[in-house]
């Protein structure tokens, strides 16, 4: 949808011109911030369970067992080594 700025000029009167996409995002970066209102944050009622999941995903407590058990689980490369070759050799 293209927005339209009235321009009066006196050669061409009051004629419509387009706003480009650079003075839409001038526009935007040079906005009035008043730094003395309070910020607030209205969320619907399933933006506010989105939200409450996610932070309760990434602040988790994760129990030190759990974590030992993924980073050292075993990993025996060896035997898939020697099973990838019987089987070769079975062929």
């Amino acid at each position: 949808m293209k927005e339209y700025k009235y321009v009066e000029t006196s050669e061409a009167g009051n004629l419509p011109a387009v706003v480009g996409m650079w003075n839409k995002i001038k526009r935007f970066l040079v906005k009035p911030i008043d730094l003395d209102k309070p910020i607030v944050l209205e969320l619907t009622v399933k933006e506010e369970k989105v939200l409450t999941e996610v932070h309760d995903f990434l602040f988790q407590e994760l129990e030190f067992p759990e974590l030992h058990n993924f980073f050292f689980h075993e990993i025996n490369i060896f035997e898939k080594i020697k099973n990838w070759k019987k089987n070769r050799e079975n062929k």
